[in-house]
């Protein structure tokens, strides 16, 4: 199975990026094991990565965070087994843009950047991107010192595509926009937004399975917010609150990323800090989550993580110590046993190849 790491290849903010641009892999579905295949270069800062729905393209967003630039990109393959070309770049309209989303129909791309706002390009049918057909800049502050502005960290769309959630750093909100498919323009839903606690500062969504359920990991407080999700009009409501740390636990820590495995059964979220990635049970009835353990990643700060489409390994980015460390998944009880690493300069990202049904 392919897979692509992004990653960080200069020295940007407290970033030391080490890597060469875009990183292409195979990964063994039987053992999990791992593999290089290729690097696509002539990108600076390709932090996230994502493929299109179809499998024939990958997108990038170059992270450049400011000095003698003055926006980010974002970046435009076509995928042919092991080549990669490239098609085009589009601005992001703002600085360090970390975050992308592809509609589930593949006529939109979407981007959250960190300083600025949110994006809409409009896919061609070659896979190329046009240039924005909206861009949302949203207001607000926080209480922690890293909340001097809003920062959108991401965007996450429905499984309908009617509705983008925005989880935004700076602000403690999850704003919510509905999609316009025909124009590609956002408008704010009838509840526009979502909060968490002051100072929680969300950073990355995921929806449950079975489509009634978001979580969302919050980045300054260590912590991750269940919400029930109303599919008639996007609405959220916050059900639970649980810490990603260990009762004990003394040091400095930020979260990073949030999966669910496909069966639905146990949620994953990663520590920056205690370098671990949390486990929790989500309980069929109520999606409450309960705390089950952690998993160091042997390695220092693991950015983002990717479970395979089959539910059966994770690998952890460590984005300081350059390695990305899998685990297999027990079935049964979620946790992960340690069965490989793979070195890859300041790897930040992991994005599997979609599954497609047979034809």
């Amino acid at each position: 199975m392919q897979a692509f790491v992004g990653t960080y290849t200069r020295k940007e903010g407290h970033v030391d990026g080490k890597a060469k641009g875009i990183y292409q892999i195979s990964a063994d579905t039987s053992d999990g094991q791992l593999f290089r295949v290729s690097t696509v270069p002539n990108i600076v800062n390709p932090s996230y990565v994502i493929y299109s729905p179809d499998g024939k393209y990958l997108y990038a967003a170059s992270e450049i965070g400011g000095g003698t630039d003055s926006t980010g990109y974002v970046y435009a393959y076509s995928l042919s087994g092991e080549k990669t070309q490239l098609l085009n770049r589009q601005m992001s309209h703002g600085l360090a843009p970390c975050h992308l989303a592809v509609h589930p129909s593949g006529k939109y791309l979407f981007v959250a950047n960190y300083m600025g706002g949110i994006a809409v390009y409009p896919i061609q049918d070659d896979g190329s991107l046009l240039p924005a057909s909206d861009v949302q800049y949203l207001e607000g502050s926080g209480p922690h010192a890293r909340q001097e502005a809003s920062h959108p960290h991401s965007v996450t769309i429905d499984r309908e595509g009617r509705f983008a959630y925005v989880a935004d750093l700076g602000t403690d909100k999850i704003m919510i926009f509905l999609i316009d498919q025909n124009s590609g323009k956002l408008e704010p839903a009838a509840t526009p937004f979502a909060q968490v606690a002051p100072g929680a500062g969300p950073r990355h969504l995921t929806f449950h399975p079975n489509g009634q359920l978001l979580y969302a990991i919050n980045e300054l407080n260590s912590t991750i917010t269940a919400f029930s999700y109303d599919r008639a009009d996007g609405h959220l409501q916050a059900l639970q609150t649980v810490s990603t740390l260990p009762m004990d636990f003394t040091g400095d820590n930020t979260c990073a990323d949030i999966h669910i495995e496909p069966g639905g059964r146990y949620l994953y979220g990663s520590n920056r800090g205690h370098n671990s990635i949390a486990l929790f049970e989500i309980d069929d009835n109520n999606g409450e989550m309960t705390p089950k353990g952690h998993q160091s990643t042997s390695g220092e700060v693991p950015r983002n993580f990717a479970i395979d489409p089959y539910g059966k390994f994770l690998y952890a980015a460590n984005q300081n110590s350059d390695n990305i460390v899998y685990f297999r998944i027990n079935p049964a009880s979620g946790r992960l046993e340690p069965i490989g690493e793979l070195n890859i300069p300041t790897p930040v990202c992991i994005q599997f190849e979609p599954v497609r049904p047979p034809s």
